[in-house]
């Protein structure tokens, strides 16, 4: 009650101050009021009838709707006030894909994409290039449907300007299922359909390709006069172009196909086999193990075959952005530890591609990540890298595609390194990823990208005749193609010389011990091969094998490198780094995998004259002196090479 009785009287006193206030201020607001109101008189005797003119450009989005289902000529009434459009060209008239006259622009407006096509009565349209960003003033043209493709027909060139040049268009990524689901808006934008099969069989583009993906097909078409008609049609690609509804009896969508028209013969890309049975892997369907909670190590099947989970769990947190069904793969952060998805199963026919959707983790608190993908053609002996590792920061999972022409049973594994607590100088959140698909590679049914070229064994080393210690500081080629110097193999002054009988042996110098990469090129830990490419000839680098004998505290990493002047040295593309653990119970090497060079394209036709370096940087040591890492070795009275280089050299 006391409470109640004083917030009356508190009450009381706020109205007769506010009463008291309001009072002094009446006669000075009633002049104020007066003020305004001649203020306002005096501003409509001035009104000026131009203002609230209409925006001269009336959105893409905004004049596909005048079109009613029959022609329409334009003018600024149905316009609502405007009189041009505005967009990118989204077409390539050099490529020949379009119809005569015709080309496609799009625009962004309202956060919403749409195109239209341009069509210039009687005259060509090839003066407007793909990127170009182009004003069209359309009073007086007409809007209808023409084989069921919307377009705006211009009377002349005079009517469209050219604003900019050079832009760059990123096309939306779209599957079969959103194509056809959402054809309408997509309608003249550029696409990519990613990742679809069609029939090869040695078919070529030109006309309509049907394409497929799981139970979803599109048309693929291409002009028989495109310059690039004769292409052949891989079993799995993807292809980039502009959304086209056609018609062949009429001029209404009714009736008519969802196709996609080819950009220009660039834009078939990604091409490779087709998808192994069971893939893409969802991670939906698994065995109960691998669904417990938390990142410890677990064994079990999921629906394409058996794996192992290092440091990794299978989810459903809404922070995990799963791209189809509920689950995805999360990677654990903040760790030292490597964690990795790993394959325990081969694959029968080689690899040509690989994709996953993948993006650190939802919540707001995690960082990047940095991941790679490995592969291995000896059942898990030795991982391979598969190009350079990946920071991703995005949470919003992205499409990302490996091309890769391995041939012979293969397996993967994913992994994120454990690089220590994240920060924003050292990005180590967790990682998500989801719906893996691989590709199986194709010798007879189709092109591939990046496939490998034919090549020879240009440079070899075999070292039990003469017979080799392992201690020598250089041993030189034993087998050289006549276009080349003898090629010297040496070390770098991070290696000892460690005796090997029929290889080439070492341990570590320091003064540190190379347990990274870094550690290893700082301190020059490598075996170097230098030669230089004789007078009239050119050479092509493709391949490297190699066998490696290592001790348990030997080296687990490799890399090569390469340089053209002994100076500057660079890392080679394709390959990755190489990771091999083992140690052989017989004492003689093993058969790493194929190193490839032919993607690195500063190898290419090296001309006459050059000396070419290349270095195999090693890591992953655990001691200084005593931890053996070999080049070799091969068995007694066995002459075959324990180092080769590949490639091809002309004339």
């Amino acid at each position: 009650m006391m409470a109640s009785s004083h917030m009356k009287t508190n009450y009381k006193q706020m109205k007769n101050k506010i009463y008291s206030t309001m009072s002094k201020l009446q006669y000075p607001m009633v002049l104020f009021i007066g003020f305004l109101l001649l203020l306002s008189s005096c501003l409509k005797e001035n009104i000026s009838p131009a203002a609230g003119q209409a925006n001269p450009y009336i959105s893409l989005i905004d004049v596909r709707k005048v079109y009613k289902g029959t022609e329409v000529i334009l003018n600024a009434e149905n316009l609502t006030g405007s009189g041009k459009v505005t967009g990118v060209v989204v077409s390539d008239a050099a490529a020949g894909n379009m119809p005569a006259g015709t080309f496609a622009i799009q625009q962004t407006r309202r956060g919403y994409k749409r195109g239209i096509e341009i069509v210039v009565a009687g005259a060509s349209a090839s003066s407007f290039k793909y990127g170009d960003s182009v004003s069209v003033d359309v009073i007086g043209g007409k809007i209808n449907r023409k084989n069921g493709a919307l377009q705006i027909e211009v009377p002349s060139l005079t009517s469209i300007t050219k604003e900019a040049s050079g832009i760059l268009v990123e096309p939306r990524v779209v599957n079969l299922a959103a194509f056809n689901a959402k054809f309408e808006e997509y309608e003249s934008t550029l696409l990519k359909v990613a990742n679809v099969d069609a029939v090869a069989d040695g078919n070529v583009l030109s006309g309509d390709v049907t394409v497929s993906q799981s139970v979803n097909t599109g048309v693929i078409h291409t002009e028989a006069t495109a310059g690039f008609a004769s292409k052949k049609v891989a079993l799995n690609a993807s292809y980039t172009g502009v959304a086209r509804y056609y018609n062949a009896n009429g001029n209404d969508t009714e009736g008519a196909v969802k196709q996609l028209w080819l950009l220009n013969g660039e834009t078939v890309e990604d091409e490779s086999g087709s998808l192994y049975e069971k893939f893409p892997e969802d991670f939906e369907t698994a065995d109960a193990v691998i669904g417990e909670a938390g990142y410890s190590t677990k064994t079990g099947n999921l629906l394409t075959g058996n794996y192992t989970l290092t440091n990794t769990g299978l989810n459903k947190d809404g922070n995990d952005r799963a791209t189809s069904g509920v689950y995805a793969l999360r990677m654990n952060g903040n760790g030292t530890s490597s964690s990795w998805i790993t394959m325990n199963y081969d694959l029968p026919n080689g690899a040509s591609k690989l994709t996953i959707w993948a993006g650190s983790y939802g919540a707001s608190a995690d960082l990047g990540s940095t991941w790679r993908i490995e592969y291995s053609q000896n059942r898990g002996t030795s991982w391979s890298q598969v190009g350079a590792d990946i920071l991703t920061v995005s949470k919003d999972k992205q499409l990302f595609t490996f091309l890769m022409d391995l041939r012979g049973p293969v397996r993967f594994r994913i992994g994120k390194l454990g690089i220590g607590a994240s920060t924003s100088n050292n990005q180590n959140g967790r990682f998500s990823f989801d719906d893996l698909a691989i590709y199986k590679n194709t010798e007879a049914g189709g092109p591939i990208t990046n496939p490998i070229p034919a090549y020879e064994n240009v440079l070899a080393w075999q070292f039990a005749a003469p017979l080799t210690t392992g201690s020598e500081l250089t041993i030189n080629s034993t087998a050289t193609n006549s276009g080349l110097t003898t090629a010297a193999l040496t070390r770098g002054t991070g290696l000892n010389t460690s005796g090997a009988a029929r290889a080439f042996g070492s341990n570590a110098a320091g003064p540190l011990i190379p347990v990274t990469k870094a550690i290893a090129i700082s301190q020059n830990t490598y075996f170097q091969v230098k030669f230089t490419v004789k007078p009239g000839s050119t050479l092509s680098i493709s391949a490297i094998d190699v066998k490696i004998r290592r001790s348990g505290a030997g080296a687990k990493y490799h890399k090569w490198f390469y340089s053209l002047n002994n100076v500057d040295f660079t890392e080679t593309n394709g390959t990755g780094d190489i990771n091999y653990e083992g140690t052989t119970t017989d004492g003689e090497g093993e058969q790493m995998p194929t190193y490839y060079l032919y993607q690195t394209p500063q190898l290419q036709s090296i001309p006459a004259g050059t000396t070419v370096t290349l270095r195999m940087y090693n890591w992953g040591y655990g001691n200084i002196g005593s931890g053996s890492f070999a080049i070799g070795r091969t068995p007694v009275s066995t002459t075959t090479p324990a180092l080769t280089i590949g490639g091809k050299v002309n004339p």
